[in-house]
């Protein structure tokens, strides 16, 4: 603003000056002197203002050479006026502009700037060219000689306007014409303003020791320029001195007041300097530089030298933050801003590699006619950037120890009842944050017994001091569920033994709670199932020793539960008596911890109170537990399975002797056929023999018939022994049966009196597998049937093509699969899922009984085996059952 107001008021005196010359250009008397034609502005006088105007307004502009070129007219003209007065001489360019307009008037010297225009010349040229080159006055010795020109302007303006018109035409040594007077004012004004005005005077008013300087200071610098234009019309006017004696005094009077306040601002400005230099000493000693806007140093302190170890000298010219590899300590890489007003935390590299940490303050200064600079204050804070950063470490990991173990952090200030949360704290206990925020919201929140215990804890604190106390509440939260928290606080107490404060930490242990919960509830339902399960149950760990013991085990080994608790379980199954005695699978099981397979159970015997065996299934697990074993075992006595599985054998000893009863009876009309004719060929060759031995025939001959007839004799008692085997009753005798001559046997019995109905009988038997475990009547018993049933499908059956198939293999699961494949029609599709049913049959009315698959399935069964019935793809039936190999049934 102050600037913009300089620049208005040097236009303003640039055309004053232009009005006054225009006067004597054109011949405009009133022009010249704005009014007062008895003091008009002389042409040389007009020039050197508007070189004045024109030098202030480049100097403004920063046009430095134009500038000076303007200055020099003003400074030239008051020179040569000085001059040809004080010397007397006529140099004869007084009167070189404007000749006969200059004739009108009757002053001596006519044309010739005086002295009040030249001291105003060299004053404010001196005040411009300053402006022009730094540092030749400093700002505040500026506005001090714009001040003196003001005063001396204002002084010329005082005596014009209070002169008496036709007053003597001479004109004093320190007056000036009207236009003079108002462009030396508004230069001088011009000269203040772009000084920033009169702040040197603020600046001086606040040392209370200046304030009195100024008091006196300001005054005399606006009245002693007008103090000898005043003895001037003093001495000329009322003591009629002669004019140059009195000029001559005058000139005195104006040097002793020019030597007096130059005097004063050059010894003023020599105490300042020296103040200065000793504020830049100080200063220097700092850690401190300046650089450009851009970042260039221009100056580096003895500080910054010793901190960073770079000289001045090395430094000036380089970029500050490229040169000390400066970033932002809150990022490893990123550049501090550019030229900040402000501070900022900064890593800096010293010469030596050290990073230090540094805290900068950057302030921007900005002098009239001069390129602003940065100031830069460096302060070392890297022990206190190491103490923040060990102090931010702990915190962090206070942090993550708190997040991990999901702890929440609180500080409970008793007095205004503020309770404030460490952050994610309130979102670690479930809690909506700014939803517990004084001791009122807590307990709105809290379940009212639970608030009751906490305060009575609280109050049992406070009237033992004590330091620490711990709680437990429920809260409930704005959905409506539930959240337990359990912690302590450590409590603060003041000198009259009042608590002002706790600090605590809690944990969710709602999870907790409810796994607890669950404990119990599964242990209660634990006992309820321990006294109700049908099977004795207990509970052995890994020394054999009981600890738990049921209701069902008391029932089955006949000891209550305190008599068996603590004991080893030998006490209720047998255990070896010494080394030579074989382990049992239940002590080998307690002993080895080898979990069973799914399904699987160990036959062992138990051992009752009254010292009985009795036959048990036991079905075990095995848990480990801290570490240690825990076997659980459920027994299930076995002595009324065992008398039900050997009626039920007996019984199915009876069935299958009855199916094979109801078979020979169906075979019978083929038998008496087979039968008879080894009989009656024995007959024959008896008869033959008889006739021979009574015609007296070669006795080789007899034999011969003979030995035919014992023959069909042995074939006939082949048939009625194995007739004899099939069907008579027997215990089941499970062993090693060769499998091949089993199944030939039951094929020969089979297919006695069948030649007739060209049925082809082919064996597949697979040479690897010769034996089973099986017992080997019922093993043919099942062959019977299912040839048979073969037989008379194709007995049936048109054509030729009458073949069966028995064959033989090893299945996957170490079984042995039996295959009898015929070529019939098939079985139809309704009956193969009720084939083996009983009273079940494919056979015309009267054809048979319907028992002899199901009597066959249930022997392939009590095998382990599984007897199956499909259709072939090519045609006929295929019926598959499978029998345990040797090696399995020694297992």
């Amino acid at each position: 603003m102050n600037r913009r107001v300089a620049v208005a008021l040097a236009g303003f005196g640039l055309a004053c000056s232009l009005a006054a010359f225009a006067g004597w250009l054109f011949n405009i008397p009133s022009l010249r002197g704005f009014g007062f034609a008895e003091y008009p502005a002389w042409p040389w006088t007009t020039i050197g203002y508007v070189g004045l105007s024109l030098g202030f307004l480049a100097s403004f502009a920063g046009r430095r050479k134009t500038a000076v070129a303007s200055l020099t007219a003003p400074f030239t003209i008051a020179l040569v006026s000085l001059f040809e007065r004080w010397s007397g001489a006529d140099l004869g360019v007084d009167a070189l502009l404007f000749p006969n307009q200059l004739a009108e008037y009757q002053f001596p010297a006519l044309g010739r700037t005086g002295v009040n225009p030249a001291a105003v010349f060299l004053v404010l040229g001196l005040a411009g060219l300053s402006q022009s080159v730094h540092d030749l006055l400093a700002k505040e010795i500026r506005s001090l000689v714009a001040t003196v020109a003001l005063g001396l302007a204002a002084a010329a303006a005082i005596i014009i306007l209070f002169s008496r018109p036709g007053s003597n035409p001479s004109v004093p040594l320190l007056t000036t014409s009207l236009p003079g007077a108002v462009i030396s004012i508004s230069l001088a004004l011009a000269a203040i303003a772009w000084n920033s005005g009169f702040s040197w005077m603020r600046t001086m008013a606040r040392d209370p020791g200046n304030r009195r300087v100024l008091q006196i200071l300001l005054p005399a610098a606006l009245l002693l320029p007008v103090l000898p234009a005043v003895l001037e019309l003093t001495f000329t006017h009322k003591l009629v001195i002669a004019t140059m004696p009195g000029q001559l005094l005058i000139v005195l009077a104006n040097i002793l007041v020019v030597g007096t306040i130059a005097y004063w601002a050059v010894t003023r400005v020599a105490r300042e300097q020296s103040g200065k230099d000793e504020l830049s000493a100080a200063i220097d000693v700092t850690t401190m530089a300046i650089t450009t806007p851009d970042g260039r140093i221009v100056h580096w302190s003895e500080g910054a030298a010793s901190l960073f170890g770079w000289s001045e000298e090395e430094v000036v010219g380089q970029y500050k933050y490229l040169l000390l590899h400066s970033r932002c300590e809150s990022a490893e890489a990123v550049l501090p801003r550019r030229a900040p007003d402000g501070a900022q935390e900064l890593v800096e590299i010293t010469r030596d590699g050290r990073e230090i940490a540094i805290l900068e303050r950057t302030h921007r200064v900005e002098i009239a006619g001069r390129d602003p600079v940065m100031v830069h204050k460096m302060t070392d804070i890297s022990d206190r950037a190491e103490a923040v950063a060990e102090l931010r470490e702990s915190e962090e990991r206070l942090a993550i120890a708190t997040a991990t173990h999901e702890v929440g952090v609180f500080e409970w200030d008793v007095e205004s009842g503020r309770i404030t949360w460490v952050a994610g704290s309130e979102e670690r206990l479930g809690l909506v944050p700014g939803t517990i925020t004084d001791f009122d919201s807590w307990r709105e929140q809290i379940e009212p017994e639970d608030a009751e215990a906490v305060m009575e804890a609280i109050e049992q604190a406070v009237a033992d001091r004590a330091p620490l106390f711990r709680f437990r509440y429920r809260f409930t939260k704005t959905n409506g569920s539930v959240r337990v928290v359990e912690g302590s606080s450590r409590a603060f107490y003041d000198a009259w033994g009042n608590l002002t404060h706790t600090v605590g930490a809690m944990l969710d242990v709602t999870d907790r709670e409810e796994r607890e919960a669950a404990l119990r509830r599964r242990e209660a339902q634990l006992r309820s199932i321990i006294e109700t399960v049908p099977e004795a149950m207990l509970a052995v760990d890994e020394e054999g020793t009981i600890r738990v013991f049921s209701a069902a085990a008391e029932e089955l080994w006949g000891y209550r539960a305190p008599e068996v608790l603590g004991h080893h379980v030998s006490m209720l199954t047998p255990y070896p008596a010494d080394e030579e005695e074989a382990e049992s699978r239940l002590a080998s099981f307690l002993k080895t911890g080898t979990p069973l397979a799914r399904g699987e159970t160990i036959a062992a015997m138990g051992l009752s109170s009254a010292s009985t065996r009795f036959p048990m299934e036991v079905r075990a697990s095995v848990a480990r537990v801290d570490g240690h074993l825990l076997f659980t075992l459920f027994a299930r006595d076995l002595t009324e399975q065992f008398e039900s599985e050997e009626k039920l054998s007996e019984l199915n000893a009876q069935l299958a002797h009855v199916g094979r009863q109801s078979a020979m009876s169906e075979l019978a009309a083929d038998m008496a056929h087979e039968l008879n004719q080894p009989l009656a060929a024995t007959s024959n060759f008896l008869a033959a023999a008889r006739m021979m031995l009574g015609k007296g025939e070669e006795i080789e001959r007899v034999g011969e018939l003979l030995r035919m007839a014992n023959e069909q004799t042995l074939r006939a008692g082949e048939i009625i022994r194995r007739l004899r085997s099939f069907t008579m009753r027997g215990d089941v005798d499970m062993r090693d049966t060769p499998l091949g001559p089993t199944i030939r046997d039951a094929a020969d019995l089979v297919l006695i009196g069948t030649s007739q109905f060209n049925i082809r009988l082919t064996y597949d038997l697979d040479p690897e597998i010769p034996c089973v475990f099986a017992d080997r009547v019922q093993v043919q018993q099942v062959v019977v049937n299912l040839l048979r049933n073969s037989i008379d499908v194709l007995r049936q059956q048109g054509g030729n093509d009458r073949r069966i198939t028995v064959s033989s293999c090893k299945s996957n699961d170490d079984m042995v699969a039996i295959e009898i494949a015929d070529s019939g029609p098939g079985i139809p599709e309704p009956m193969l899922a009720q084939l083996f049913s009983r009273f079940t049959t494919t056979k015309r009315e009267g054809g048979g009984m319907g028992i002899g698959l199901s009597i066959s399935k249930r022997i392939i069964e009590a095998h382990g085996g599984v007897l199956s019935a499909e259709n072939r793809p090519e045609g006929g039936a295929v019926f598959r059952f499978t029998l345990p190999t040797t090696e399995q049934g020694g297992e």
